[in-house]
């Protein structure tokens, strides 16, 4: 009887041991997302590295450098949501860039399928198991594409590396390219003592035939900085969180109410970006502006029968 209570002592101390090593795993990964919140001087960098159909001929790189906050839209247990917004100061203006969710042991991903198309993907509870989703969100809160994968804390590393997804083309090269229409890309995070890196492996591929043009390599510095005047960054969300938050709870009805979802490439001569950005820009109008943007965006969903 008592080598019985022995044993069914350890097995408890082994389990509520793996419950605490699970809990604080959590903590941590909770704690790098939330890391990448704050004010950073950014160094864009992406290459063209390696011709994979020979006809190709590598392109130049591309090379950015911008000031940009991320702030903290949401921070719930198992959900944190990320705002990217620029400070453009040679043109003295405020951009709001892509946005990341993330979302811990999410079954439900909506994958880039081509032609402005995002199918819904449900993943095994095995699957999901421990990892965290990212889904990157378009500038005016449209899907652009969505990962999943798990953090690792080890050495002083803090670092998460998602699966490889198909996405669209990035929009320094959507209106300059026509000769491929899908990424498929890995993305990896990883925290540094001045402050945080996105790493990408790309390849370009030709979705018509399939054939993949190049690879590309991208690298995404973020330097924490205290030299820049982010004031009217800070005013500009303080002004329109509220109008973009209605804008982004728009997107996510659509989408958990459809397997799929696809979207007109313009609506009106202009694509979806400038319609919703110019409702904020009006210095005076009559009217929800958040109500206009639902009739935008009720415009570029593609219906289907």
């Amino acid at each position: 009887m008592f080598k019985l209570q022995l044993f069914l002592t350890s097995i408890s101390l082994i389990f509520l041991t793996g419950l605490l090593e699970a809990s604080e795993k959590f903590q941590k990964d909770r704690e790098a997302i939330l890391a990448m919140a704050g004010e950073y001087e950014v160094d864009f960098q992406f290459m063209e590295t390696v011709a994979i159909d020979q006809s190709y001929e590598l392109k130049k790189p591309y090379l950015e450098d911008a000031a940009e906050v991320v702030f903290v839209v949401e921070d719930s247990p198992k959900r944190i949501v990320l705002q990217h917004v620029l400070w453009v100061e040679s043109y003295d203006r405020v951009v709001k860039h892509w946005k990341q969710e993330w979302k811990y042991e999410d079954p439900l991903m909506y994958e880039f399928v081509g032609n402005l198309t995002w199918q819904r993907r449900e993943l095994s509870k095995e699957e999901v198991k421990g990892t965290w989703s990212q889904k990157v969100s378009q500038v005016d809160d449209s899907p652009r594409y969505e990962s999943y994968g798990k953090w690792i804390h080890q050495g002083g590393l803090s670092s998460w590396q998602g699966n490889q997804t198909r996405r669209p083309l990035p929009r320094s090269e959507y209106t300059k390219r026509k000769d491929y229409e899908v990424f498929m890309g890995v993305n990896r995070h990883t925290l540094t003592p001045t402050g945080w890196v996105h790493e990408q492996d790309n390849f370009k591929q030709v979705s018509t035939t399939g054939q993949v043009l190049c690879r590309e390599v991208g690298l995404n510095q973020y330097f924490k900085t205290q030299e820049v005047d982010f004031t009217e960054v800070k005013k500009y969300w303080s002004n329109h969180n509220q109008y973009w938050s209605k804008v982004s709870k728009m997107w996510e009805q659509r989408m958990e109410g459809s397997d799929q979802i696809s979207l007109y490439k313009e609506q009106d001569g202009k694509p979806l970006f400038r319609h919703l950005f110019g409702i904020i820009a009006q210095k005076t109008q009559s009217g929800d502006p958040a109500e206009k943007a639902a009739e935008v965006i009720k415009k570029f969903v593609i219906t289907r029968d």
